[in-house]
């Protein structure tokens, strides 16, 4: 009789290995099926939500103040997103991968970044107020404002950059500014 019950035992740890065994094979293959999440897509929807609150700073309720640009720029189905906000800080993100987070750190990319969007109160009434945040079409820059009130959005042709007949082209060269300082940094 104990030879009976020992090999029901055996039975019954050889069953219970397989099925463990079984359900980790079958997580690991969930896990190779499922796409790995868009960094790109994730920091930049994360930047067009933070708040002045986040950023640790008052606005009075009745003034509308621009805290933070995020400038989305489509380069031949390439987007690169450029997040500045009035505290300094400033990152870049590169749909194809990379970029540059925490930029601020360095004094001259804070100062130009601050200086963007400082500049951007200008277009405030140029903006208009938004609830989707969608990317920019290829040849394209969009604009995205953040206030304490709204979110706003402007979007312009590469082309009219190019020419000079943009009416966002200050804003524009300010944010190249902005990306010309982290790049000065990576150095």
């Amino acid at each position: 009789m104990n030879v009976i019950y020992i090999v029901v035992i055996i039975i019954q740890v050889g069953v219970i290995i397989y099925f463990i065994r079984r359900g980790r094979r079958q997580k690991k293959a969930a896990l190779k099926a499922t796409p790995p999440a868009n960094s790109h897509e994730s920091l930049r929807n994360t930047a067009l939500h933070i708040t002045p609150a986040q950023l640790k700073i008052v606005i009075p309720n009745n003034e509308t103040l621009v805290y933070g640009v995020i400038m989305d720029w489509n380069i031949d189905n390439t987007l690169v997103t450029l997040v500045s906000f009035i505290t300094g800080a400033a990152s870049m993100y590169l749909s194809t991968g990379g970029g540059v987070t925490g930029g601020g750190k360095n004094p001259m990319v804070g100062e130009a970044a601050s200086e963007l969007v400082t500049m951007a109160q200008n277009y405030v009434f140029k903006a208009i107020p938004v609830t989707t945040f969608e990317l920019p079409p290829a040849g394209c820059v969009r604009f995205f404002l953040l206030t304490n009130h709204q979110k706003l959005a402007a979007q312009e042709q590469l082309a009219y950059f190019d020419n000079g007949t943009s009416p966002w082209l200050p804003l524009f060269e300010k944010a190249n500014e902005v990306i010309t300082e982290m790049r000065a940094g990576l150095n």
